[in-house]
């Protein structure tokens, strides 16, 4: 299951080496990057982004003015099956490398792509993991609203309407 390969992945730190610990050993959480990405896959922070077309382009047939403001819909693009078979089930095991190598390079994207996409998607995707490494080394998580009555916003960013609930519950060292 996620849980136990992730429970394997962070097993080797403890939390007292968070503060020490370097890029290359939290790149060393293979599997938890995978949980990551699949998440932010089915809940990017923006579920759009924004560009201006420099020159008059067109797309299927469509003219796309120079100016025109152009929205991409990202939420759409990473549930799009022809990149993720079975789009809206979760499935971390999607972003291990063998079942990635094909997959079109632009089918991620919750940070954008190109010149133009964020320039601390490192260090976000670094603090994330950091972040559960400590969660999950002293926590079980178990969810107490139920995944199918989540609902969402959207706009700017993609929020839920109301809050998600999740039970932390202290593991015995």
């Amino acid at each position: 299951t996620e849980k136990s390969k992730i429970a394997t992945s962070i097993k080797q730190f403890r939390i007292a080496d968070l503060p020490s610990m370097s890029i290359f050993d939290f790149n060393q959480l293979g599997y938890l990057e995978c949980v990551v990405k699949e998440t932010l896959r089915l809940q990017p922070s923006v579920p759009f982004i924004s560009r201006y077309c420099r020159e008059d382009t067109e797309l299927n047939g469509v003219i796309l003015s120079a100016g025109s403001q152009i929205n991409i819909h990202i939420l759409d693009i990473m549930r799009d099956e022809r990149h993720f078979p079975d789009p809206l089930k979760y499935n971390p095991d999607r972003f291990l490398p063998e079942n990635s190598i094909n997959r079109h390079p632009f089918a991620f994207v919750p940070f954008s792509a190109g010149s133009r996409n964020c320039i601390g998607q490192r260090f976000a995707m670094l603090e994330i993991k950091a972040m559960l490494v400590g969660i999950l080394q002293n926590f079980r998580l178990l969810p107490v609203t139920n995944p199918d009555d989540i609902r969402y916003e959207y706009g700017l960013v993609l929020r839920t309407k109301e809050n998600v609930l999740v039970k932390m519950v202290k593991r015995a060292h």
